[in-house]
């Protein structure tokens, strides 16, 4: 973080708390009456579930009914009917915001448990991951402020959502919409409520929310809460504490905020609930991506729904506090200035469970701690975009499985300066009146992250390249950490990676609404720049044979990049209480992490586009209250890697020597002489060039010594085996090379259902970071997966919403949500051009080979590369066209239709059953594409008859319900109530796509406030 600039923030912000503390001693004593600012919101009309103001649309105090764009209120009786008591469930009946997802289009399972994890970013242990408009978000904010962790409802006095992208106001990506959520404050009169709650799977709460005047000026208020459950499933365990006290001064022109939120949680038994079960023999568990077209293994006598292999050994342990100071005085009659600062931190500790099955031992393997283990299991495979399941028999089958621990820590500082101006414009008139505000800002924010990966080492040898500890996969005994399961010892750690990177933002924007026409036309307009550097960046790697070692840290150049966005709206009332709209915005999410591209430079900002139109209507003095909304947003520079794609930055290729691969899989000879011996079938492809390969090995240099097929020691390894090796630079092994790639490249022009298993065998060993090899030199060296380089993807959401509130009697209100959303890849992203030295050209490169999963994936590498000489394919890899990478695909789980709503009936006080509150609620959703044609890491998915797999969940229904009752004592100064709520009361378990519903829940609260 750059000290300098941190250290002049904290001095204008000492500069303005001066400014504010003069202001209220210089002001006269009668002034007592605090004059509201634009900064807060004005909650006098709203009205149960119904709010009639945000602050979150335009950063200042506006009527939803004028904004030219889609806002969601959630209010705090609609935080507390609903029984939700985080943030995430708060938003349980917002249509079109996703809280659980199994497939992110380009995402990652970087969950607890990996890929045996079936939920995706909406699974991070931040609980700030969900989609809104098919855009997967990872920040919230908090007044404003960015926060990447959750919060109890106790702090919450409502959240509100803006729809679509908003870098006008907060310069943050969540392209799909922003989540602002509005913190508590202190109150003018003394009161306290009390909360405690009991529910199904160890459910207990206990809160307490406390407010009320120090002085005159000073108000205080403390929230605070302690939770803890078990869950529906096995080992898995909860408990949070949190606790936030805030404090607020109020003058007549001045307000100074001081907001303090602090947090733990930890969480027990975290990890998979089973492995995935792959059909195909090979794949290995490294590989976890190509997992991701597997179902999950069963065991007869455990509940697949249920069951939890990992058992309560693994955990992530949260810390977290954010800290803001804030500042808003009326510098002369009707401009206001708001000034703050803001810090946060969170860190996650975690130790977790990687592993799966394996099917490459053989009853022959000299590895013994996997073969007295072997097995045969059912496995299950998502075949042809069909839902239904196949089980298939697997032999030999063993599950190998590891610990993982790591720190990941977010330190962020967040500074604001605004100013806002309001003025009217012929006032006595009625058509010709106008009011007019103009915000100017200022915004700086520093987000700093660090993350350690510690990796097991081998229990026997420390330095055996083999950590697995081994289980039989039939065993369904839960793994536990203290007892490895084949014998070996308690798993012992070494630091096997550090990144980490520091990201900085500066924004300065300005906003200009007028209302005129008799207050009927609203208009809202923006500019904002936007200046993101990326700072600090490093990276290392250690592997088990180098632990212990001094860091030696791959740094990256500082980058910045600028960036402008603007936003347009209009409004306009056609008749009192109905209005139409039409807005444009744009969006941005700077490059925080440091992600780079294939030449090692930062990639720019993603951003957005938006378009937006819609209409809004607001009847009976709110008694009807709705808003339609019609959208498209298109998204482009979000980063993505292939990890075959190239990397030039990596530098590991010298590309002024000789190109040598190491032959294992594609050693032709080794083949034949297993088959002489054992009877083996050579692989059809390798044999097929038999010409030329026997042409490489009989080539000798002039010293008569093999130089095209020759063995050689490679010294890296703690064997140091004696391999064989291919000089590719030579005539001769450039021709074997490219007579298997051309057999290969003409299997795959044949229909899909012709082809035989086109897959010739491994042909890139020695490439570091699986193992390192001195004697390879080839150009697949430098991949992208290697360091973290992406590419940029472009992609899109389209559909239309609608929100319905209903409140025709006091005593009835109804929340009526629908979201139509469909997603779809504009384009998969392009690649950095290769740098070749002399036409030393590489064209037997991962992204140039032949396969059904990755590289060519099936295309002709003249298709793939257009651009090249006739017949061949373009030399620079910036050519590559994407072909068949997910253009035109949604690749994502938004389902296109979900219906939610929550309604409440709260009996008069003429009724017999008077304080009883009835509330029922629910949600329905169409199916979702939780198998996408595309694995995280940019696979192709296909099944063992190559056909692409695609595969999507029914359609789902949750019902929802709650009883309450509320009564007075003590002549009415104290307040009781008790509340039952219960989710899920049809009971449904059913599986939806690898995720199945977990069946009823209840929880029964009382509290009682005074």
């Amino acid at each position: 973080m750059d000290l300098s600039k941190s250290k002049s923030v904290l001095l204008a912000l000492f500069a303005a708390l001066n400014t504010a503390a003069f202001a209220q001693s210089d002001s006269s004593e009668d002034e007592e009456v605090f004059i509201m600012s634009p900064f807060e919101v004005t909650t006098d009309n709203d009205k149960g579930y119904y709010a009639a103001n945000s602050i979150s649309g335009s950063r200042i105090d506006v009527r939803i009914q004028d904004l030219p764009l889609t806002i969601e209120v959630v209010t705090s009786e609609f935080i507390e009917d609903t029984g939700s008591t985080d943030l995430r469930e708060s938003l349980r009946y917002s249509a079109g915001i996703l809280l659980e997802s199994q497939n992110d289009a380009y995402g990652t399972f970087d969950n607890a448990g990996g890929v045996n994890n079936p939920e995706g970013a909406t699974g991070a242990q931040s609980d700030t991951g969900f989609k809104i408009r098919g855009f997967v978000t990872n920040n919230t904010l908090r007044a404003g402020f960015r926060r990447q962790h959750s919060t109890d409802s106790v702090n919450i006095e409502r959240v509100e959502v803006v729809r679509g992208p908003s870098a006008l106001l907060y310069g943050v990506g969540n392209f799909g919409g922003v989540v602002n959520y509005l913190p508590k404050t202190p109150l003018p009169e003394f009161e306290t409520r009390i909360n405690l709650g009991v529910g199904s799977d160890g459910w207990k709460r206990a809160s307490f929310d406390t407010t009320g005047p120090i002085s005159d000026n000073l108000g205080y208020r403390v929230t605070g809460a302690i939770e803890s459950s078990d869950d529906w499933t096995d080992h898995r365990t909860h408990d949070h504490q949190f606790i936030s006290p805030v404090f607020e001064w109020k003058w007549n022109k001045t307000k100074i905020l001081v907001d303090i939120e602090l947090g733990t949680a930890e969480d027990r038994g975290v990890s998979f609930k089973s492995v995935r079960a792959p059909t195909i023999a090979g794949i290995p568990v490294t590989q976890s991506d190509r997992l991701e077209t597997y179902g999950f293994l069963e065991f007869d006598g455990e509940d697949p729904k249920t069951f939890r292999w990992s058992g309560p050994d693994t955990y992530g342990l949260t810390t977290s506090w954010n800290a803001n100071v804030q500042l808003e005085q009326e510098l002369i009659d009707n401009m206001f200035f708001l000034i703050g600062y803001n810090k946060s931190y969170v860190k996650f500790d975690n130790r977790d469970l990687f592993g799966g099955i394996n099917t490459s031992y053989t009853p022959s393997s000299s590895l013994t701690r996997a073969v007295n283990l072997l097995d045969t299991i059912e496995a299950i495979q998502i075949i042809d975009g069909s839902n239904s399941d196949v089980r298939i028999p697997v032999d030999n089958t063993v599950l190998q499985y590891l610990w993982d621990e790591s720190e990941r820590t977010t330190k962020w500082d967040q500074f604001r300066a605004e100013l806002n101006y309001n003025f009217y414009l012929f006032e006595d008139s009625k058509w010709l009146s106008s009011k007019h505000s103009i915000l100017a800002g200022y915004s700086w924010e520093s987000q700093e992250n660090s993350t350690l990966a510690r990796g097991m080492d081998n229990p026997n040898d420390p330095i055996d390249s083999d950590p697995y500890i081994y289980k039989n996969p039939t065993d369904s005994n839960v793994i536990r950490f203290d007892a490895p399961t084949d014998g070996t010892g308690i798993p012992t750690f070494f630091d096997r990676e550090i990144t980490g990177s520091t990201g900085e933002n500066e924004g300065y924007y300005a906003v200009y609404n007028m209302k005129l026409f008799d207050e009927k036309l609203f208009l809202i307009g923006g500019v904002r720049k936007d200046v993101s550097s990326s700072l600090d960046g490093f990276s290392n790697f250690n592997t088990q044979a180098t632990r212990g070692d001094p860091w030696v840290l791959t740094e990256f150049e500082d980058s910045e990049v600028s960036k402008t966005t603007t936003q347009w709206g209009i409004s306009y009332e056609i008749l009192d209480g109905f209005t139409v709209y039409a807005l444009s915005s744009e969006g941005i999410e700077p490059n925080f992490g440091g992600v780079r591209d294939g030449n090692g430079v930062a990639l720019d900002s993603s951003s957005a586009v938006a378009n937006e139109f819609g209409f809004k209507f607001n009847l009976f003095d709110s008694k009807i209250a709705a808003s339609f909304s019609f959208f498209k947003i298109e998204r482009e520079g979000v980063p993505f890697t292939y990890w075959w794609a190239p990397a030039p930055a990596t530098g590991r290729f010298d590309r002024d020597a000789d190109i040598v691969y190491r032959l294992e899989d594609w050693n032709l000879e080794a083949q034949l002489n297993s088959q002489a011996q054992n009877g083996t079938t050579p692989n059809p492809f390798l044999l097929a060039a038999k010409t030329e390969w026997d042409a490489a090995v009989a080539s000798r240099g002039p010293d008569g010594q093999p130089d095209v097929v020759f063995q050689a020691v490679n010294q890296d390894s703690a064997t140091k085996p004696t391999n064989t090796y291919l000089n590719a630079s030579t005539p001769e092994g450039a021709a074997y090379l490219d007579r298997v790639f051309d057999l290969l490249n003409a299997e795959y022009a044949l229909p899909r259902d012709q082809r035989s298993e086109p897959w010739p065998g491994w042909l890139y060993p020695g490439a570091p970071y699986a193992e390192a090899d001195s004697n390879v030199n080839f150009s697949t060296m430098d991949y992208s997966a290697a360091n973290g380089f992406s590419q940029s993807i472009e992609d899109q959401s389209e559909g239309w919403e609608a929100q319905i509130i209903l409140s025709p009697i006091d005593e009835f209100q109804l929340v009526l949500n629908y979201s139509n959303v469909e997603r779809t890849v504009v384009s998969p992203g392009n690649f950095v051009s290769y740098p070749y030295s002399d036409g030393n050209w590489d064209r037997w490169a991962a992204w140039y080979f032949p396969n059904g999963n990755w590289g060519l994936a099936g295309t002709a590498p003249e298709v793939a590369y257009p651009g090249g000489a006739p017949g061949l394919p373009s030399e620079d890899t910036s050519d590559w066209a994407g072909v068949g990478w997910g253009q035109g695909e949604s690749l994502d789980d938004t389902p296109e239709h979900v219906i939610s709503w929550w309604a409440s009936w709260s009996f008069n006080e003429d009724a017999p059953l008077y304080g009883l509150q009835l509330g029922f609620g629910g949600q329905w959703e169409s199916e979702r594409e939780y198998a996408s044609a595309l694995t995280t890491a940019g696979q192709q998915k296909q099944n063992s008859s190559s056909t692409s797999i695609k595969a999507s969940t029914d359609p789902r229904l949750t019902l929802n319900g709650m009883m309450k009752y509320t009564w007075e004592t003590g002549d009415n100064e104290t307040e009781w109530y008790v509340q039952l709520n219960v989710d899920n009361f049809l009971d449904d378990t059913d599986q939806y796509g690898l995720l199945y519903a977990p069946g009823i829940s209840w929880r029964f609260q009382t509290g009682w406030s005074f």
